[in-house]
């Protein structure tokens, strides 16, 4: 493609730029100095400007939602991880005693608000010859969050002691 032979002649070139494609006309002055005349539309349209904020807000509620449970389900596991720790304290006080007889026991509140409690029962076991093995006793230790109605987060452990020390 040349140059225009005379002055005034138009050489029109199609272009892509960065926000899309345009015309620009150069138009040769009677000094031969040329002078680029754009044409092409400035800014957005309307419906440009909506479909974005929509797809920011549709986006946005989404990591809201996402966030939001990764909140919930950290406090969760916070949680079973306290209650998991209040149930295995209880359970190594109790078992650790010098001497045990069946009853119930019932520990304070801790900071968290975990409640706890560990019940000791003598059981009756035999052995394969059918010989009952004395001084043996099930500790079962449980462990809850209140939430003023109800209980939450429920768990419980247990094990068995043999103690000798302790009263048939």
């Amino acid at each position: 493609m040349g140059l225009p032979e005379s002055v005034g002649d138009l050489l029109e070139l199609n272009w892509e730029g960065q926000r899309g494609g345009g015309r620009r006309v150069f138009a040769l002055t009677s000094n031969h100095k040329s002078k680029i005349i754009n044409h092409k539309s400035g800014g957005f349209a309307l419906l440009e400007i909506l479909l974005a904020i929509a797809l920011f807000a549709l986006v946005s509620v989404g990591m809201t939602q996402a966030i939001d449970g990764i909140a919930k389900t950290t406090t969760a596991a916070r949680q079973e991880a306290q209650v998991l720790r209040v149930l295995e304290s209880v359970l190594a006080e109790v078992a650790h005693q010098p001497e045990f007889k069946a009853t119930k026991i019932d520990f304070p509140k801790t900071a968290d608000h975990i409640d706890a409690s560990a019940t000791i029962e003598k059981v009756r076991l035999f052995t394969r010859d059918k010989a009952e093995l004395d001084h043996v006793f099930r500790v079962r230790a449980e462990a809850w969050i209140s939430d003023g109605t109800s209980r939450r987060i429920v768990r419980t452990m247990e094990t068995y002691v043999y103690s000798p020390n302790s009263p048939i």
